[in-house]
């Protein structure tokens, strides 16, 4: 039986109406990180994330897309640096270019951090639209850094290790990949993702068992039917985002690029690390509208954190909604903003902060939202949680 239904049902309504009763985000303050047009000459900035690093800076990355707007042209990966809290940020750095304007260029990408190692990893794709130039076939690369983000190391071809990786027209994210905190499978990283050419849309995942040395494909969703370009009511699913649920369950997002059955969420599950996504555990989530595009996804103290343009139709109205069952039902929202938003990213700054870095006004910038929770400060609804997941077999 799905093992997230088992969860709705055993919640306790008395800690959930505490915690309810606390809770009440407002946007705390906010500011403009990139320009589109304005800054270093960049045509459009896009596919924002956001992390915070085990010594609590918060990092914003984002793809400077140079002299087209499309998903195939030249790009480079910006970052620019808090070491406040989302206050103040550092000017921006340039990452990985990748050179001259070449027909189809970088895509960011996922971003994980391996706690265990002390390192930030970033993934991106390369000519995902397989638009290359001879020299320059598609590929999967990764840069680290072990130092936090002030240095990083030079991409690596995912491709060269791993016949796997070769010539797949496969893009990670766009968002934040995670490490897996409980088992099965503790310490891996995974990276969720999908194929660039939509006649063979797959929703992949790979993983790492040694820090990011290697890489393996995993979990799958393959779009129906295969082969050839998909068509409204089709089952096209992409851009996964992900998180560990206190039981090892990975919960996953995903974008319902055709609308099959409704123009909604998508979720799925995995119980053994990464490896399957089970089909008879698909469930479509009428709450979550969305038009489609991107969204992010976020466990914050046993809270699960949602941001997508919530709209049938139209990449509008940033919304944050949050869920004291694991997206099993919505508790409340917070209409960030009202006007033309798109891609988004979700992040944890303390107990009582999230962060949000999100496109809006038809790409015209990339915004940055520090989200308080609590009026008065951080109530420890944590205990509560905790209770409640062991009630529900969940740690």
């Amino acid at each position: 039986m799905y093992k997230l239904h088992i969860i709705h049902c055993l919640i306790s309504c008395s800690v959930i109406s505490f915690i309810s009763a606390t809770i009440n985000p407002v946007i705390y303050e906010e500011q403009i990180l990139w320009v589109s047009g304005q800054q270093a000459e960049i045509k459009e900035y896009r596919t924002p994330i956001l992390i915070r690093t085990p010594p609590g800076d918060i990092l914003a990355f984002a793809a400077g897309r140079k002299v087209s707007g499309g998903d195939a042209s030249a790009k480079m990966i910006t970052m620019r640096r808090s070491t406040d809290g989302g206050s103040n940020f550092h000017t921006t750095e340039v990452i990985v270019d990748d050179g001259d304007a070449t027909p189809d260029g970088l895509n960011l990408g996922n971003i994980i951090i391996d706690k265990e190692k002390g390192s930030i990893i970033i993934l991106y794709c390369f000519c995902v639209r397989d638009r290359c130039i001879p020299s320059r076939p598609a590929s999967t690369f990764m840069t680290r850094s072990f130092d936090w983000g002030y240095s990083w190391t030079p991409p690596v071809d995912l491709g060269v290790k791993s016949k796997d990786f070769e010539g797949w027209h496969w893009c990670p994210g766009p968002g934040y990949g995670i490490q897996k905190m409980h088992a099965p499978k503790k310490g891996r990283l995974i990276a969720c993702g999908h194929s660039g050419v939509f006649a063979t849309m797959i929703m992949t995942c790979i993983y790492s068992d040694d820090h990011g040395d290697t890489w393996h494909k995993g979990a799958h969703a393959v779009g129906l039917p295969y082969g050839v370009d998909k068509k409204t009511g089709d089952f096209s699913p992409g851009e996964p985002q992900m998180i560990e649920l206190p039981n090892g369950t990975l919960l996953c997002s995903v974008r319902n690029e055709k609308h099959y059955h409704c123009k909604c969420r998508m979720w799925f599950t995995s119980t053994d690390g990464g490896h399957t996504f089970p089909i008879e555990q698909l469930r479509m989530d009428a709450t979550l509208v969305d038009p489609p595009c991107q969204g992010s996804l976020l466990l914050h103290n046993n809270i699960t954190f949602f941001s997508n343009p919530a709209s049938e139709s139209q990449r509008v109205n940033m919304t944050l909604r949050w869920s004291f069952d694991y997206g099993m039902t919505w508790s409340g929202f917070l209409n960030v903003y009202s006007k033309g938003s798109e891609y988004s990213c979700l992040t944890s700054i303390d107990d009582n902060h999230l962060g949000l870095l999100y496109e809006r006004d038809g790409y015209k910038e990339i915004s940055f939202a520090k989200i308080r929770l609590y009026a008065d400060g951080y109530r420890s609804s944590k205990k509560a949680l905790q209770y409640n997941s062991k009630k529900v077999g969940l740690t």
